[in-house]
């Protein structure tokens, strides 16, 4: 089974969990409720991205080989509010950073270009969490993200190619994660994430992301 297919079964099941779960309340942990800040290092995956800049090339009537690359490592920030030990509300930020692009064009020119596609996204999600120890709590996510993506292309060769896109697109976000409370104030993160559109396909390209993040929260409490 491909891993995105299993996203919105992970997503839903871990969120429901939460939702359902009784409140397991620790005295030492972070089971509780409140405002809390995160960060992350994220490391984001988008596959295919080449192919799906060629698609967008070609509706701009350029045929066109392209090979971008599919890992960059970047910094993610969550702003949130717990409002009971099984559900938060997160504002979020992600950052994919820059993908380099390297196309060959055959028409209607032929040159080469370098460039690079890049893109960073608002959001707003729920997170049912399920306590299972003190320490411990797992939680699935649900949300909204709104992503504003630039593909710009030059010409390496000093042809005529010059091209500068952006667009906005609106994707969902399925996730799941594990938290460990460090102190009563802050806990360490690990989850993944999918995104299910990155992009425009008429004018950037667009491509699912996957996402691993590592982070900290500190919970204002």
């Amino acid at each position: 089974m491909k891993l995105n297919t299993i996203w919105p079964f992970i997503a839903m099941v871990s969120l429901a969990g939460g939702l359902a779960a009784p409140a397991a309340h620790a005295a030492d942990g972070n089971a509780g409720t409140g405002l809390y800040l995160g960060g992350s290092v994220s490391f984001n995956h988008a596959s295919d991205l080449g192919s799906k800049i060629d698609s967008s090339l070609a509706s701009q009537s350029y045929n066109s080989s392209s090979s971008a690359d599919s890992w960059n490592t970047n910094g993610s920030l969550r702003l949130g509010y717990q409002f009971t030990p099984n559900f938060a509300l997160e504002g979020t930020y992600d950052n994919v950073g820059n993908m380099g692009v390297q196309s060959a064009l055959s028409s209607p020119t032929a040159d080469t270009a370098t460039g690079n596609w890049k893109s960073y996204g608002l959001g707003l999600h729920a997170l049912g969490i399920v306590p299972i120890d003190p320490q411990w709590s797992v939680y699935g996510r649900l949300g909204v993200e709104q992503w504003h993506t630039s593909l710009n292309l030059a010409s390496s060769v000093s042809g005529p190619t010059g091209l500068s896109n952006s667009d906005n697109s609106t994707s969902l976000a399925l996730g799941a994660g594990v938290s460990y409370s460090l102190t009563r104030n802050v806990d360490a993160t690990a989850e993944l994430i999918h995104y299910t559109h990155v992009g425009d396909p008429a004018s950037t390209g667009r491509t699912g992301l996957n996402q691993f993040s590592l982070g900290l929260r500190y919970h204002f409490q």
